[in-house]
């Protein structure tokens, strides 16, 4: 299955390669900077995800789906400019035309492919497809959605249909539908960061790229989520910029800066965005701030610890992907509350995070001022923190507080 979406996804891309450059040849730095910079996402994260398969921290077929969904993702994010950052690319009419080629090839084959597509033909149970198989007829982004909207309404709890349905309104520019799409996911799978952000993109569109309270909270619980996602460290940037909070914008920025070092065009208009917040600032102020981001990055790079969670067969029918899932490390001894915590669905398992320091919820109680921690992950009928009769749970206790720290749990107790 996985050899046959990246052959599509090439395939798709090839066909838009012959005609959007020549569309594009005026364009201007931000969208190429833009899709440059999506790519080295891209790039990075399959890095990631090669590495913690190597290191035996996620299996095989976990990894075949994170890289099915992330070559996915990236086909759908090169069609259209979603950072809210971003300056507008002129209006000529090729340009258009170029957006809309972007825009309609790669989501019109997803939508088509979600609607029509037969997964006993990927994987070779050809016999079964060759009779019942439709004909594809002409079908609009409308009548698309329609057909995508239908399915939804059979399947509700449906977080895949939801995604991309909103992904299709907003990358045919309704954003309010594409907001309404996105809440509906995230009440399914949970607060992923970068769901959080997708949704932060399409609430500011909506508001014609005015940055609101709305999307700033999606902002700060995805980069509370995730510190070190790329995407989410130029959003809150722009978030703190926004606000005239230009030392917590470069706060972010300078994290930021050093993980686009293989990325020099993107790495180019973010000093732009720094030197332009550096400007209201004094020397002394930016020393501290580079000071602080320096200690920060050390000591989170000390005291990270790398936790994989599954579920065991055992219990899988006690559960329900909706279930909250919390994943957090906790003093040995003392107060009970979190040195470090991450929020799921009990839908994304089996799921790997990372425990550190910048999710400390006070400065006393962080990773780093332990030696050794106990690593929990529990599923939370209430959906509440804690752990209450019912409660499904896995635990690890005298984990070692060190740099590169990798755990593994799997969920398969219940608590009486």
């Amino acid at each position: 299955m996985v050899i046959f979406f990246v052959v599509v996804s090439l395939l798709v891309l090839l066909a838009i390669g012959f005609v959007v450059p020549v569309l594009l040849k005026d364009a201007e730095l931000e969208a190429e900077t833009f899709d440059e910079q999506n790519i080295q996402i891209a790039r990075d994260r399959l890095k990631e995800l090669k590495q913690e398969f190597d290191n035996g921290i996620i299996t095989e077929s976990d990894y075949d789906l994170a890289k099915q969904e992330l070559e996915n993702n990236l086909a759908l994010d090169l069609s259209v400019s979603e950072s809210a950052s971003a300056s507008a690319v002129s209006t000529g009419a090729s340009k258009n035309l170029a957006f809309s080629l972007l825009i309609i090839i790669p989501v019109a084959a997803a939508v088509l492919y979600y609607q029509l597509g037969e997964f006993d033909a990927i994987t070779g149970n050809v016999e079964t497809v060759t009779d019942s198989m439709p004909q594809p007829p002409n079908m609009s982004m409308e009548e698309a959605i329609t057909g995508l909207k239908a399915r939804l309404k059979a399947e509700p709890d449906n977080p895949e249909g939801w995604f991309m349905l909103a992904r299709t309104y907003a990358a045919i520019q309704q954003y309010d539908d594409a907001v309404s799409a996105y809440e509906k996911t995230l009440e399914l799978v949970g607060e992923n960061a970068n769901l959080l952000l997708h949704y932060a993109d399409v609430v500011i569109m909506s508001q014609g790229g005015r940055m609101t309270d709305k999307a700033g909270d999606a902002i700060s619980k995805a980069i509370q989520l995730e510190p070190e996602n790329m995407q989410g460290l130029w959003m809150a940037g722009m978030l703190a910029s926004a606000k005239s909070d230009y030392k917590q914008a470069l706060t972010y920025w300078y994290k930021l800066d050093p993980m686009l070092d293989n990325d020099i065009n993107s790495q180019t208009q973010l000093r732009e965005q720094i030197a332009s917040a550096e400007k209201n600032l004094s020397s002394d102020s930016l020393s501290v701030i580079k000071r602080d981001v320096a200690v920060s990055s050390e000591a989170v790079a000390k005291a990270e610890i790398t936790v994989h969670v599954s579920l065991d067969d055992s219990v899988k029918d006690k559960v329900s992907a909706t279930d909250t899932l919390f994943i957090y490390a906790k003093a040995m001894q003392g107060p009970p509350m979190p040195l470090a915590a991450v929020k799921h669905s009990v839908g994304v398992l089996p799921v790997t995070v990372k425990l550190n320091d910048a999710m400390a919820m006070m400065p006393a109680m962080k990773l780093s001022n332990f030696d050794q921690v106990k690593i929990s992950a529990v599923v939370s009928k209430s959906g509440q923190p804690g752990m209450n009769s019912g409660d499904l749970f896995a635990e690890l206790g005298s984990v070692a507080v060190i740099a590169n720290q990798k755990v593994s749990l799997v969920i398969n107790q219940i608590k009486k």
